[in-house]
Protein backbone atom coordinates (compact mmCIF):
# COMPACT_ATOMS: atom_id res chain seq x y z
CA UNK A 1 0.00 0.00 0.00
CA UNK A 2 1.43 3.28 -1.03
CA UNK A 3 -0.02 6.69 0.69
CA UNK A 4 0.47 10.16 -0.96
CA UNK A 5 -1.26 12.94 0.53
CA UNK A 6 -0.68 16.54 -0.31
CA UNK A 7 0.75 19.05 2.31
CA UNK A 8 -1.21 20.85 4.94
CA UNK A 9 -1.62 24.27 3.47
CA UNK A 10 -0.79 27.47 5.97
CA UNK A 11 0.22 31.29 5.94
CA UNK A 12 2.29 33.06 7.62
CA UNK A 13 1.03 34.53 11.06
CA UNK A 14 1.99 37.19 13.95
CA UNK A 15 0.65 37.81 17.28
CA UNK A 16 -0.96 41.39 17.99
CA UNK A 17 -1.18 42.56 21.87
CA UNK A 18 -4.15 44.59 22.50
CA UNK A 19 -5.29 45.87 25.99
CA UNK A 20 -7.64 43.23 26.34
CA UNK A 21 -5.04 40.56 24.83
CA UNK A 22 -2.97 38.59 22.57
CA UNK A 23 -4.72 37.40 19.57
CA UNK A 24 -3.23 35.77 16.81
CA UNK A 25 -3.38 37.89 13.25
CA UNK A 26 -2.96 36.41 9.75
CA UNK A 27 0.00 38.05 7.92
CA UNK A 28 -1.30 36.15 4.72
CA UNK A 29 -3.93 33.95 3.73
CA UNK A 30 -4.14 30.25 5.07
CA UNK A 31 -4.13 29.03 1.29
CA UNK A 32 -0.72 31.17 0.93
CA UNK A 33 1.96 28.30 1.35
CA UNK A 34 1.75 24.42 1.49
CA UNK A 35 4.12 22.03 3.30
CA UNK A 36 5.86 19.21 2.60
CA UNK A 37 4.50 15.83 0.83
CA UNK A 38 4.12 13.30 3.43
CA UNK A 39 4.50 10.20 1.21
CA UNK A 40 4.28 6.62 3.08
CA UNK A 41 4.89 3.59 1.94
CA UNK A 42 3.83 0.57 3.65
CA UNK A 43 4.05 -2.83 1.98
CA UNK A 44 1.99 -5.81 3.44
CA UNK A 45 2.75 -9.51 2.89
CA UNK A 46 0.60 -12.22 4.17
CA UNK A 47 1.27 -15.99 3.07
CA UNK A 48 -0.64 -18.62 4.45
CA UNK A 49 0.68 -21.70 5.13
CA UNK A 50 -2.28 -24.54 5.60
CA UNK A 51 -1.23 -27.57 8.43
CA UNK A 52 -3.61 -30.13 9.17
CA UNK A 53 -7.77 -29.97 9.37
CA UNK A 54 -8.54 -25.98 10.81
CA UNK A 55 -5.43 -25.38 11.72
CA UNK A 56 -3.12 -22.73 9.84
CA UNK A 57 -0.18 -20.18 9.86
CA UNK A 58 0.08 -16.94 8.90
CA UNK A 59 3.25 -14.86 8.48
CA UNK A 60 3.42 -11.08 7.38
CA UNK A 61 5.76 -8.30 6.81
CA UNK A 62 5.51 -4.94 7.20
CA UNK A 63 7.45 -1.93 6.46
CA UNK A 64 7.04 1.44 7.53
CA UNK A 65 8.34 4.97 5.82
CA UNK A 66 10.20 2.49 3.24
CA UNK A 67 11.18 6.37 1.73
CA UNK A 68 12.63 7.62 4.66
CA UNK A 69 10.81 11.58 3.28
CA UNK A 70 11.63 12.99 6.82
CA UNK A 71 9.02 15.61 6.07
CA UNK A 72 7.41 17.82 8.42
CA UNK A 73 4.20 17.06 9.38
CA UNK A 74 3.96 20.40 11.71
CA UNK A 75 5.69 23.74 11.32
CA UNK A 76 5.43 27.03 13.52
CA UNK A 77 3.20 29.72 11.38
CA UNK A 78 3.98 32.07 13.77
CA UNK A 79 6.02 34.87 12.92
CA UNK A 80 9.38 35.33 15.35
CA UNK A 81 12.51 33.32 15.80
CA UNK A 82 10.53 29.75 15.95
CA UNK A 83 9.17 30.73 12.25
CA UNK A 84 9.37 27.70 10.13
CA UNK A 85 10.84 25.38 12.99
CA UNK A 86 9.73 21.53 12.83
CA UNK A 87 6.97 21.06 15.56
CA UNK A 88 6.26 17.18 13.92
CA UNK A 89 8.71 14.99 11.67
CA UNK A 90 7.27 11.64 9.98
CA UNK A 91 8.45 8.72 12.16
CA UNK A 92 11.72 6.71 10.86
CA UNK A 93 12.21 3.82 8.79
CA UNK A 94 10.29 0.89 10.85
CA UNK A 95 9.88 -2.83 10.25
CA UNK A 96 7.14 -4.91 11.67
CA UNK A 97 6.65 -8.66 11.23
CA UNK A 98 5.05 -11.60 12.84
CA UNK A 99 3.19 -14.77 12.73
CA UNK A 100 -0.68 -15.57 13.06
CA UNK A 101 -1.39 -19.23 14.32
CA UNK A 102 -5.32 -20.51 13.96
CA UNK A 103 -5.98 -23.81 15.19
Amino acid sequence: MLRHQAGQTWGRTFVGSFNYGNIRVLAEPLDTRRQDKPDGARPCDREIFRMAKGRSVSGFLDLYNITNSNAEQNITWSSGTSFLRPLTIISPRIARFGAKFQW
